[in-house]
């Protein structure tokens, strides 16, 4: 039978950060499942039930790194259908209107061949029936001459055409890997960026409420001092705690300006947009479905696969090509649309490369040498990722302790600031004893809402991690 592993629920994060302290242990066990196992594994509920799901959609539609990255996906489906169009036939209509002036001549002398022959002729019959003629000169450019055509090429055998088809496909697959990438990493930074403000809010909280503590103790002391029952350095005492609650409380809310601005960044919004967290119900999803795989992994896949098609692409280089060629059209020195004037002409076209001084050769051993660098950065990148899995669940594993730790120890600060309070009331503890009590308590809490926060950030990266994240359909590699 196998061990319980601890569980956590992402759809409960609002509620482990936004419930009040008073109710922090009570929120944590709702929130986590705390059987400790050997290892942690996730659950997440559907997207329907994560309270994060609306600032997850505005990231995707907004997010302006992710944007870029869409167009560079678009990018490259447009070089891929360029190529595939490449391989199809092409029809051009084609029309050259030309008027010419000078250029080289023929000479023909007709004159000098003809006139003798003609001046005998004259004297034999005695008439002038055959005249004298002059030199002919014959312009080899017309002066005015049009060709109107439409011209058909086709490539029948083009071998390196198809390898280059396959390599942009690739490249394509890998641009469409990189854009779910950096998807589930701002799904992941976004859900980090949330608790990392509700942490800072409930931290705002927690100091809110021992300043007001302190403020009432000062004024105590302050009554004490007035009717003569303590000395002026207790009231100085109790200022001075107070007044180092408030620092902290001006840094906690400042901290969480800055969360607040991060996550609008995330989600594409102006920086001050007010954020409301949301609330969840603070129970344990169903376990997620298995993640897709990394990402990471399958763009560089795709690289690999896309530089073995450049690499056949230059071994297919040595094949001779054959190519249909067809036109047909009007020309002469006017437009006349009639069979007299027409023309058709087709061609076969053969096209073989002999001899390159090793172009071809060095095209391969290039492809080649970059197929296996990228063969030796996959296997590292899946080293990298496993040691990345393995770490994300034990860091999961240890803020789950961590939290169970801390509610223990918030429940032990809680109950002796209880008893120190009746104590201080009834005149039986010193002042020093009771700031001690206060800011146990005080640190207490803090530390609980740290904890439950690192335990939902270790969660999403695990979650991360697994590629575990239910993305929409057009933000998945194709």
């Amino acid at each position: 039978m196998r061990n319980a592993k601890p569980r956590l629920s992402i759809a409960a994060a609002g509620a482990l950060l936004t419930l009040g302290t008073a109710q922090a242990a009570t929120a944590a066990q709702l929130s986590m499942s705390l059987s400790l196992g050997s290892t942690a594994t996730v659950t997440a509920a559907a997207v329907q039930d994560d309270p994060l799901v609306g600032f997850i959609a505005e990231a995707l539609a907004s997010n302006a790194a992710l944007g870029a990255q869409r167009q560079s996906v678009t990018a490259r489906f447009e070089a891929l259908r360029e190529a595939r169009a490449q391989r199809l036939p092409q029809l051009d209509f084609k029309a050259r209107y030309s008027i010419a002036d000078g250029g080289r001549t023929i000479d023909i002398p007709v004159g000098d061949l003809l006139n003798p022959v003609y001046a005998t002729l004259n004297q034999l019959t005695g008439t002038q029936n055959f005249p004298q003629i002059q030199n002919q000169s014959i312009a080899l450019l017309r002066e005015k001459e049009q060709d109107t055509r439409l011209s058909l090429t086709a490539p029948l055998f083009a071998p390196a055409l198809d390898n280059a088809i396959d390599a942009r496909q690739s490249l394509y697959q890998s641009e469409t890997a990189a854009r779910e990438a950096l998807a589930r990493t701002l799904v992941r930074d976004v859900k980090q960026a949330a608790y990392t403000l509700a942490q800072a809010r409930a931290g705002i909280v927690i100091l809110e409420s021992s300043e007001r503590t302190l403020s009432e103790n000062v004024r105590v002391a302050q009554s004490l001092l007035d009717a003569g029952k303590a000395t002026r350095d207790r009231r100085l005492r109790a200022e001075a705690e107070r007044l180092a609650v408030v620092q902290r409380l001006d840094q906690a809310r400042a901290q969480a300006q800055q969360a607040q601005r991060y996550l609008n960044f995330l989600r594409g919004q102006p920086l001050d947009t007010p954020v409301e967290l949301p609330q969840a119900e603070g129970r344990i999803a169903e376990a997620a479905a298995a993640g897709r795989g990394r990402p990471e992994l399958r763009q560089i896949e795709h690289a690999v696969d896309a530089a073995e098609a450049r690499r056949r692409a230059a071994r297919a280089g040595r094949w001779p090509t054959l190519a249909l060629g067809a036109d047909y059209g009007i020309e002469g020195e006017r437009y006349h649309f009639d069979r007299d004037h027409d023309f058709s002409l087709a061609s076969l076209v053969l096209n073989w490369s002999v001899f390159d001084f090793g172009l071809r050769r060095a095209q391969q051993a290039q492809a080649a040498a970059e197929a296996a660098g990228l063969q030796a950065q996959r296997e590292d990148l899946r080293q990298k990722l496993a040691l990345a899995e393995q770490a994300a669940r034990e860091d999961l594993a240890v803020a789950l302790r961590a939290v169970e730790s801390a509610s223990a120890r918030q429940d032990a600060a809680d109950e002796s600031f209880r008893i120190s309070s009746r104590k201080r009331d009834a005149g039986q503890l010193s002042q020093v004893e009771f700031f001690d009590a206060e800011r146990a308590q005080t640190d207490a809490r803090l530390n609980l809402v740290i904890a439950r926060q690192a335990a939902l950030s270790r969660a999403a990266e695990l979650e991360y991690a697994t590629a575990a994240y239910p993305l929409p359909a057009q933000h998945l590699a194709e």
